[in-house]
């Protein structure tokens, strides 16, 4: 009996069947995804949808402003931004490291601020380049210390621990600065190689970008390479998981506390070398900023991880924004409306988009 290779039928009913490599409606063959491979394939684009929702902000803004503004895409401009932006690449960079493992710091900026007035008090003094970087660099870890302390021994949420690190410090500039008097360095007190850090260069490119890129390679390094950078993940994932386990979850969360300090003891240098001096609670601009560069980055994680790469997109989004704002001449009150609209845009399309990849059946 032969048998129709392009139909089968049905012994009762006589009706003609459609075999699966049969011709659709249109006369062509079903393209719709049927194989593993297709199922894969789908899934995988429907995943980077909210990945690449902050990078094509990025290009989007990239776009606009080079319309709107001849001098925004030109190689003075763009290193200008970054040149810029330094401090607060290294801002972020250390809010990112504390965020991983599970926590928040508000006191951020209490560490780049003692760490510019100890350096800047120590050169008014006339102590040597080396010393003031050291003192800088020691006076913020001491604020990471206490950080760890009360959050991993005291067991005082992250929140609250370093928002009240956040008021101490600010009393402490208010105290050793007579009510917050800024001190000023005249450019013979300040030796070269302190002067570097805030105004030299490396082949052309200025030292605070060399800086920040050196920080941002290295902590990337220490976080996703690295057993300590392990534990700190999993320690900021799944903390009670990590504890039993055996894990040191304490020991990760004292030490990226520490860790998130140094580096902004580092940006604490650079922002006193380049204002050649020290101004009470100037660190504090970068916090917030910061906090929305990190969670920016998130959605470029499937996981909702943070990422320094995924940092870094969102520090230039900030840095880009409001360069070209600068430069189409928008007042500066509306540019804090326009991060946060930004920030909340992306955050929120970012939920939406995957939970809508998460509710649609993949057939």
């Amino acid at each position: 009996m032969s048998v129709d290779t392009h139909t089968q039928s049905s012994a009762t009913t006589g009706v003609s069947v459609p075999n699966a490599g049969s011709a659709g409606p249109g006369g062509g063959d079903d393209q719709r995804p049927r194989g593993p491979l297709s199922r894969l394939t789908v899934r995988g684009l429907g995943a980077a949808v909210p990945q690449a929702l902050a990078p094509a902000v990025l290009a989007v803004l990239l776009i606009v402003f080079a319309v709107l503004s001849p001098s925004f895409l030109t190689a003075d401009n763009l290193l200008g931004v970054l040149n810029q932006n330094a401090l607060l690449l290294l801002a972020a960079v250390a809010m990112t490291v504390v965020v991983r493992a599970g926590g928040i710091d508000l006191s951020i900026g209490v560490a780049i601020d003692l760490a510019a007035l100890t350096a800047s008090a120590l050169l008014a003094d006339d102590y040597v380049a080396w010393v003031a970087i050291v003192g800088g660099l020691v006076v913020g870890l001491l604020v990471g210390a206490v950080n760890a302390f009360l959050i991993v021994v005291l067991r005082i949420r992250p929140f609250l621990a370093t928002l009240s690190v956040w008021f101490i410090g600010g009393g402490v500039q208010q105290v050793a600065t007579d009510g917050g008097s800024p001190i000023y360095l005249s450019r013979s007190s300040v030796p070269d190689e302190f002067a570097w850090l805030g105004a030299g260069t490396v082949l052309g490119v200025a030292a605070p970008i060399v800086v920040a890129v050196l920080v941002l390679i290295i902590v990337w390094a220490a976080l996703e390479r690295s057993r300590w950078g392990r534990v700190l993940t999993a320690a900021g994932e799944q903390p009670t998981a990590t504890r039993i386990s055996g894990r040191l979850a304490g020991t990760s969360m004292a030490t990226a506390f520490i860790f998130a300090a140094g580096i902004a003891a580092i940006a604490g240098l650079i922002l006193a070398s380049r204002s050649q001096g020290f101004v009470a609670n100037s660190g504090q601009l970068y916090v917030l900023d910061s906090i929305g560069a990190v969670f920016i980055g998130t959605t470029l994680s499937r996981t909702g991880r943070p990422n320094l790469f995924g940092t870094l997109v969102g520090v230039l989004i900030f840095a880009l924004l409001t360069n070209g704002m600068n430069l189409i001449g928008l007042s500066f009150y509306w540019q804090g409306l326009a991060r946060g609209v930004v920030l909340i845009l992306i955050l929120i399309l970012g939920v939406l988009l995957a939970r809508d990849r998460a509710r649609k059946p993949l057939t």
